[in-house]
């Protein structure tokens, strides 16, 4: 009978600890020792579960010693931001809000002889710290609205500059109204050799010929 009941309090340990394996956030160590009873990790007291919680969030993604933390692709689309943050000129990128009047200087895919820009009215910025973050400008050319968006850390952006910004900053983070307003509200007008670019250094290969 004795026998029985110890069998019974050490399923009963087994299985409690299984639930805790499932409900907290341990270690791999941890969670990888088999012959550990649920009495003895509790004999720890609370200096084992602060040494086995991670120092950052479960649900936040972070790099730490250039490894993936927490939520991976959160993580992933952090650190490959940073890359490319950290391969640009921050002389030749500058921040920008919607509502600022944008110039982009980019490379064409379908023409990557001569580097293009396009210029317009900023109508919002989407997912900014992400990967696939982009942003859309809206300008007037000759009678026409056109708009275009433009991936954020695109390696085909060469350049932006912030060529104004408004009289009155807007509250809203998306200024689709403007394509209700008059043409002289998102026309943008600028001269290439004003915005001071970079010169293009792209090998002949880079450039098509």
């Amino acid at each position: 009978h004795h026998r029985n009941s110890v069998t019974k309090r050490s399923a009963a340990s087994m299985n409690a600890l299984a639930a805790a394996r499932r409900l907290l956030p341990l270690s791999s160590s941890i969670l990888r020792a088999p012959a550990a009873s649920l009495g003895g990790i509790l004999a720890g007291g609370a200096q084992v579960w602060a040494g086995a919680l991670p120092a950052h969030h479960r649900g936040v993604g972070s790099v730490q010693g250039g490894h993936l933390r927490g939520n991976v692709l959160e993580a992933w689309n952090m650190r490959e931001v940073d890359k490319m943050k950290a391969t640009r000129n921050k002389q030749h990128f500058d921040d920008f809000q919607p509502g600022d009047s944008v110039a982009v200087r980019y490379v064409n895919p379908f023409n990557p002889k001569r580097l293009q820009t396009f210029s317009g009215i900023c109508l919002e910025i989407r997912r900014p710290n992400t990967w696939g973050g982009s942003f859309t400008l809206r300008n007037h050319i000759e009678g026409y609205a056109v708009e275009q968006q433009f991936p954020l850390y695109s390696p085909l952006l060469k350049g932006i500059r912030k060529v104004a910004k408004p009289n009155k900053r807007p509250r809203r983070a998306k200024l689709f109204y403007l394509r209700d307003r008059a043409p002289r509200e998102c026309t943008v007008s600028v001269n290439d050799k004003d915005l001071n670019w970079a010169p293009d250094t792209r090998t002949k290969e880079e450039r098509g010929e």
